[in-house]
């Protein structure tokens, strides 16, 4: 019977062992994953200077600002700085003109450099220290950010459809993300950290239509341009819709739609 005794607690001691080990693999099961998130924004901050996802939202990215002005009655403009892409108004031709590399690797359309390299030049002779992080994307290389981030959340366990929809938050579809037109920037700092790329970003915000950007997607206006606020992604549109742009206070949206009657 003493035998037996010992043997039964001898299986309740194993049987707790086992129990605390499960709970340790689980929290730290638990803290790779914490760790692996971390990492990743922890990188986009770095590389950017900042740490805010682009996310796109569902529906019309087309503010109805009067009755029966919506997508049935936009018209693309003929104007090659105008052209409107979002989710409602895919790329129509592929990007076939002349590029300029920058010196940071990144790629704009030829006609926009004069303009950039001129800003650039004015914000660093007032101490700034600017980048082009992000300039023009082929639709295949937007099709791989696309992919990447969905097999990233596959990874953690969704489904191919959830993970789609999660990628959608942060990369564009081919065909109607604004680098593929290549004439918009993601723009940061070269010291990388928050706080020269809102000293960059401020600047831009006071003074880049004067060179033809504007910010494309200002957070007060994510329910007009599907996009959540974003403080480094300026477009070109030439400096005369720049300077409406800007005096109005309105997006690329609601300008393209006030001139498309």
């Amino acid at each position: 019977m003493a035998d037996t005794g010992r043997k039964r607690t001898t299986d309740k001691e194993g049987l707790k062992g086992k129990q605390r080990t499960y709970k340790r693999e689980i929290l730290a099961a638990l803290f790779i994953i914490l760790l692996v998130i971390g990492v990743a924004f922890r990188v986009n901050q770095i590389f950017y200077g900042f740490d805010l996802p682009e996310i796109a939202f569902a529906g019309s990215s087309v503010a109805e600002t009067e009755p029966g002005r919506g997508q049935d009655a936009f018209r693309q403009s003929d104007d090659w700085r105008l052209v409107l892409v979002n989710r409602d108004h895919p790329l129509e031709n592929v990007f076939g003109g002349e590029l300029t590399e920058l010196r940071d690797g990144a790629k704009v359309d030829a006609r926009i450099y004069p303009d950039l390299q001129e800003m650039f030049d004015e914000m660093r002779a007032e101490g700034l220290s600017p980048r082009v992080v992000e300039g023009y994307r082929t639709s295949g290389e937007q099709q791989k950010r696309l992919d990447s981030k969905i097999s990233e959340y596959m990874g953690y366990g969704k489904s191919r459809e959830e993970a789609r929809e999660m990628a959608l938050q942060w990369e564009a579809e081919p065909g109607t993300s604004e680098h593929e037109l290549g004439i918009c920037v993601d723009i940061s700092s070269e010291d990388a950290d928050n706080a020269s790329a809102n000293a960059v970003w401020a600047w831009m915000d006071g003074n880049c239509s004067r060179f033809g950007f504007i910010k494309r997607y200002p957070r007060e206006k994510m329910s007009v341009t599907g996009v959540r606020g974003e403080e480094w992604h300026y477009r070109y549109v030439g400096r005369e819709a720049a300077g409406e742009i800007t005096k109005k206070g309105v997006t690329l949206e609601e300008y393209l739609g006030a001139v498309s009657k």
